[in-house]
């Protein structure tokens, strides 16, 4: 077992989630690297991939890899956006039996080698984000990225350096509480999970600065006018949140409490059963 970074804290397992769009000469690569990496660090894990529709060979591959690997679950949608594919395949990593949840993209851009820092953090955080530093990405995507960390201030008075990043680790109870009050159909979801997890008392968050890369192929889902199109959306669809934002929250923290209360409940009997035992 790998130690880097502080020692690792073993049992805990985790559910990755991958969307995939046309990334036909990165995806075996990305995956490939994320299984050795936690194999190594002694991590049970299962990836979950959703094909977001795909033109390219990406399906051909991912369904030759998953007759190999037992650990990968890949499914499809019809071409119904990234943040599509990012909340399916949120909500389907909460029904898989692991302990936590972690999100990342398939364009090889992020490193399995900054996750250490993230899972060895688990335990006193609840949900944990990248910062992209030294980003490379066109000047366009960062400068939509300073926007949105803008208006979040101003709006929601909390300071969220990169809150779409797709790189990021739930507890899967409380992120199960978060889907449920984010927006139907919002454009990037990750953004108003980032924003949740900020404002609400019953989660602690932590951000950690993570490498960034050139993408090295694939094909960027949104270009241009496009871009232009989603970052307004996005926009209004954060300033719109903000209305509602005290009901989801009120609604989101009675069910962390409820969890608690059974997590609690549970751990007692269990202590009682083992007690029993002992006098037996």
């Amino acid at each position: 077992m790998i130690k880097a970074k502080g020692n690792i804290v073993k049992n805990d397992s985790l559910t990755l989630v991958i969307p995939v769009y046309n990334e036909e000469n990165t995806i075996e690569n990305v995956l490939t690297d994320w299984h050795h990496r936690l194999k190594k660090w002694d991590i049970p894990h299962d990836i979950i991939v959703i094909n977001d529709g795909s033109t390219d060979n990406t399906n051909e591959i991912l369904n030759n890899l998953s007759t190999q690997w037992a650990f990968l679950h890949t499914y499809q949608q019809n071409n119904s956006g990234h943040g599509a594919a990012i909340k399916y395949g949120y909500s389907l990593a909460c029904q898989f039996n692991n302990d936590f949840i972690f999100q990342t993209d398939s364009d090889h851009q992020f490193t399995p080698a900054d996750f250490i820092q993230f899972w060895n953090d688990r335990k006193e955080h609840q949900a944990i984000f990248g910062i992209r530093y030294d980003r490379q990405d066109p000047p366009m995507r960062k400068i939509i990225t300073g926007l949105l960390h803008k208006i979040i201030f101003d709006i929601y008075n909390i300071d969220i350096p990169d809150a779409n990043i797709p790189y990021r680790l739930f507890h899967k109870t409380h992120l199960r509480n978060l889907l449920a009050v984010i927006p139907t159909g919002a454009f990037a979801p990750n953004i108003f999970l980032s924003i949740l997890c900020f404002k609400s008392p019953d989660i602690k968050t932590k951000s950690i600065p993570v490498k960034h890369f050139d993408r090295p192929s694939g094909e960027a889902k949104l270009i241009r006018l496009g871009l232009l199109k989603a970052c307004f959306q996005s926009f209004f669809e954060v300033f719109k949140f903000s209305y509602t934002l005290n009901e989801k929250l009120e609604f989101m923290n009675s069910k962390n409490e409820q969890d608690q209360y059974f997590i609690e409940r549970e751990k007692m009997k269990k202590n009682e059963e083992k007690a029993h035992l002992k006098i037996a």
